[in-house]
């Protein structure tokens, strides 16, 4: 009777400690849960204070540069037509030149004579007319009669043309004429006419 007595006092005390242990687990989930909620509730004014932080943002926006996503996504400007010595045509006896960018320019700093120099034999920064095609394309014409008055043929007359980099894009990037891919440097090409 003894060894029954023992053994129910021994079963019930194992019981009697598991459902103790599942009783303090029980309570210490509901511990956790509070824990939680306290985190919850300091997770909130953090955000009030980056709503806080959010408010005073538009105010710094003001002194960003309205165009700075537009200079992101700029093209640096390059010539990319004429390249080579005979790239020029005639527009009746008047030397005619077609100049082609990469990206789309502003046309008022492409001036005739002073961004625009053609220099000729007979005629240094030789006076011509500017004639937009599209934003990134224009023909310039020479205003004298002939081509023979600007040139001198012995028995070849060579020319040169320099694009300033007070050229700029659309965006307001400086030209790239020296092609070192950074804003800035003049752009310089002979040209050649078989006399």
């Amino acid at each position: 009777m003894r060894k029954i007595f023992l053994s129910v006092v021994i079963a019930l005390f194992i019981v009697g400690t598991t459902f103790v242990f599942a009783a303090e687990t029980q309570k210490t989930e509901p511990v956790k849960a509070e824990n939680a909620t306290d985190v919850k509730k300091a997770v909130p004014e953090k955000s009030s204070s980056e709503t806080k932080i959010r408010n005073t943002a538009p105010l710094k926006t003001k002194n960003l540069d309205k165009n700075a996503a537009k200079l992101a996504n700029a093209v640096l400007p390059k010539v990319v037509y004429p390249t080579m010595t005979h790239h020029f045509a005639y527009e009746g006896k008047k030397f005619s030149i077609t100049v082609r960018f990469n990206t789309d320019m502003d046309r008022n700093t492409v001036i005739a004579g002073s961004t625009v120099i053609f220099d000729f034999p007979k005629a240094a920064n030789s006076p011509g007319v500017i004639t937009w095609i599209n934003d990134r394309e224009f023909k310039w014409v020479q205003q004298s009669g002939r081509s023979i008055d600007i040139c001198k043929y012995d028995p070849d007359c060579e020319f040169k043309l320099t694009l300033t980099d007070g050229i700029r894009s659309k965006e307001g990037l400086k030209l790239d004429g020296n092609n070192d891919n950074k804003q800035g440097g003049n752009y310089t090409l002979w040209f050649i006419d078989i006399g």
